[in-house]
């Protein structure tokens, strides 16, 4: 026979301690997991001037996040380079011209001759609390199983309150008869 939890079992279950204390863990654990996805847009310029040589644009900036978009300006009297992105090659000469190019990934510019005046800026999305991630999944594992223990003890005993309410029913019948 299939019984019907009232209302104010339900709120007993809420506050019993193990169910309180594994709802209250996976609370935490979402709280965390939400802050480990917040994210901050970053931007950083760089300046300077290539030699001959292969430089990949953004070594030098900690991008640790997802790369939204790079911007070059390079400007030359009398230069050739070659850019790479994507498994892409475009080659450029500047003959005191300015190219202004925009990319999603980190490209590699060889510089062939001459000397290259660049500036670029790089937009990302950085996520700064990740390190919450790890701590929150832990601590949901753990409020779930203390969740689950503690639903199964307070099933348990509730039981044990419908048997000892049957018990005492049972002898009081006896008494009045």
């Amino acid at each position: 026979m299939l019984k019907v939890i009232s209302m104010s079992s339900f709120k007993e279950g809420l506050t019993y301690p193990p169910i309180r204390t594994g709802l209250l863990l996976l609370f935490l654990a979402l709280l965390m997991s939400l802050g480990a996805s917040y994210n901050v847009p970053r931007e950083e310029l760089q300046t300077g001037v290539w030699g001959p040589g292969t430089y990949v644009i953004g070594d030098e900036i900690e991008a640790s996040g997802d790369i939204m978009s790079i911007s070059l300006e390079i400007s030359s009297d009398n230069a050739s380079v070659k850019i790479i992105t994507n498994g892409i090659e475009n080659t450029y000469t500047l003959l005191g011209d300015t190219k202004t190019l925009e990319f999603t990934s980190k490209p590699s510019v060889l510089v062939e001759k001459g000397d290259v005046r660049y500036s670029y800026t790089i937009k990302w999305v950085d996520y700064p609390y990740t390190y919450l991630s790890f701590p929150a999944f832990f601590i949901m594992i753990v409020g779930s199983i203390i969740a689950f223990k503690g639903y199964l003890s307070f099933l348990e005993s509730l039981k044990e309150k419908a048997v000892a309410k049957k018990r005492r029913e049972k002898n009081e019948n006896h008494r009045l008869r």
